[in-house]
C-alpha cells in the first residue's frame, strides 16, 4: 500500500522552497508514495503540482505574516491531516514548519518531518524578536520528528542554540536534475555579461546590488548586466537604473519561468543577498558552468569560494565595486572558475543523493 505523503508549503509562487518540494517528490518511486500538496490557493506552483498529476489542497486562511488567522490555519491543517489520513507530514519554511507540525502531532501523523529554508531569526532583527522566533523555532522542533537543513550553517546554529536535539537534526544540500542549456545560446564576446535570477526583496539586498552595479557600468564600459525577476522593489530598482541612463546595459527583463536561455549568455552569475539558505539560482549557474559572485555570508560560502568565484562583503560598496570592475577584466579566468563550479556541484548537491536521503527519513531511517 503506498504511503500518503503531504508536502505543506505556504505561497504559492514558484520560489526555491516551492521549486524544492517539486524538484524532491519528482524523484519519488510513483509506487510508493501517494502525494499531496497543501497550502495557499491559486498561483503558478499550484498549476505546476497539478500538472504533476498530484493532489493539492488550498489552505484559504494561510497568510504570510503573523495573523489571527493562523488559529484557523492550524485547524484546516488538523483536519486536512485527518481527513485524508496522511501517514507522512513534510512541512518546509518557518510558519508552515510550525502550524504543521504541531497540528500533525495533535492529528498522531505517525511521522512528522521538516525542512528548513533559512531560520526565522537573523541577525538585522531587534533581540526580542529573535528570541521570539527562537522559542517558536524550539517548539516546532519539539512536536517534529526530524529537521533537514539545506546548509551546515543553519543547523550548527540550531544545535548551539540548544532548539533541537542533534539526533533530530541533518544536513541534506538542495538539488535539482541536470540542467540543460540552450545550444544556440551566444555569448557577447565585446561585453562581461553578469546575470541572476533573483526576487527583488529586502532579503536579496537589491537596493545595493542595484546601485553597486550602476556605478560600476560608469567605471568599466564593457560590464554588462541582466537582472532577472519581479517583487516589490522593482519599479523603484528600475527608476535606479534610468536615472543612471543604464537601461541599455542594465537590462531587467522581469520574471522567467524558463531561466537555462538567459544563463547561457551569462558570464558570471551574482546573488548579493543579506540571508540565504540553499540558494537553487547558485545551483543552477554552477550547473551552467558559470562563477558566482556571492555576498559574504555562511550558506554562500558552503557554494562559492575563491576556486569557483568570488565572495564580495556586504555594506561595502567601495570593494563591492572594485570586485565587479576587476571580474570583468578577465573572461578567461572567469571561464576556468565556472569549469571549477561545475564539478563542485556536481559533487556537493547531487539530485540522487538528496533523494535518497530523504527517502532514508521517510522510512525513519538515518541518511547516509
Amino acid at each position: 500500500m503506498k504511503k500518503r505523503l503531504l508536502h505543506l508549503q505556504l505561497l504559492p509562487l514558484m520560489s526555491g522552497v516551492q521549486r524544492f518540494s517539486l524538484h524532491l517528490l519528482e524523484g519519488l518511486p510513483e509506487n510508493e508514495y501517494e502525494i499531496f500538496v497543501a497550502g495557499k490557493a491559486g498561483g503558478e506552483f499550484v498549476a505546476a503540482v497539478k500538472e504533476r498529476g498530484w493532489q493539492f489542497i488550498p489552505i484559504y486562511t494561510f497568510r504570510h505574516a503573523i495573523s489571527p488567522l493562523d488559529l484557523l490555519s492550524f485547524i484546516e491543517i488538523y483536519w486536512l491531516l485527518k481527513r485524508h489520513k496522511i501517514d507522512i507530514i513534510h512541512t518546509n519554511s518557518s510558519k508552515p514548519g510550525l502550524l504543521g507540525r504541531l497540528a500533525a502531532r495533535l492529528a498522531r501523523v505517525p511521522l512528522i518531518l521538516f525542512t528548513s529554508h533559512g531560520t526565522a531569526f537573523q541577525p538585522h532583527q531587534k533581540q526580542i524578536v529573535q528570541k521570539f522566533y527562537e522559542q517558536m523555532e524550539r517548539l516546532g522542533h519539539w512536536a517534529g520528528d526530524y529537521a533537514v537543513f539545506v546548509n551546515n550553517s543553519d543547523r550548527i546554529k540550531s544545535l548551539k542554540l540548544g532548539l533541537l536535539p542533534r539526533e533530530k537534526a541533518f544536513t541534506i544540500y538542495n538539488a535539482q536534475k541536470e540542467l540543460r542549456l540552450s545550444p544556440t545560446a551566444k555569448k557577447d564576446e565585446e561585453s562581461f555579461v553578469i546575470g541572476s535570477t533573483i526576487r527583488f526583496s529586502t532579503q536579496k539586498n537589491v537596493i545595493n546590488l542595484i546601485t553597486g552595479i550602476c556605478k560600476a557600468c560608469r567605471l568599466c564600459p564593457t560590464l554588462k548586466f541582466i537582472i532577472l525577476g519581479d517583487g516589490e522593489h522593482y519599479a523603484l530598482c528600475k527608476s535606479i537604473v534610468e536615472s543612471y541612463r543604464l537601461s541599455e546595459r542594465i537590462l531587467l527583463p522581469g520574471w522567467d519561468s524558463e531561466v537555462s536561455p538567459w544563463l547561457a549568455v551569462f558570464d558570471a552569475f551574482i546573488l548579493y543577498s543579506r540571508w540565504e539558505a540553499m540558494p537553487f539560482s547558485i545551483i543552477e549557474a554552477m550547473q551552467a558552468a558559470l562563477p558566482v559572485i556571492g555576498s559574504d555570508i555562511p550558506s554562500i560560502r558552503e557554494l562559492v569560494d575563491s576556486e569557483v568565484g568570488w565572495i564580495l562583503p556586504l555594506d561595502d560598496e567601495r570593494a563591492f565595486i572594485q570586485g565587479l570592475t576587476g571580474i570583468a577584466s578577465d573572461k578567461e579566468i572567469a571561464r576556468q572558475k565556472g569549469q571549477k563550479a561545475l564539478k563542485k556541484v556536481k559533487e556537493l548537491c547531487d539530485y540522487g543523493r538528496m533523494v535518497d536521503g530523504y527517502r532514508a527519513l521517510y522510512e525513519g531511517e538515518t541518511p547516509s
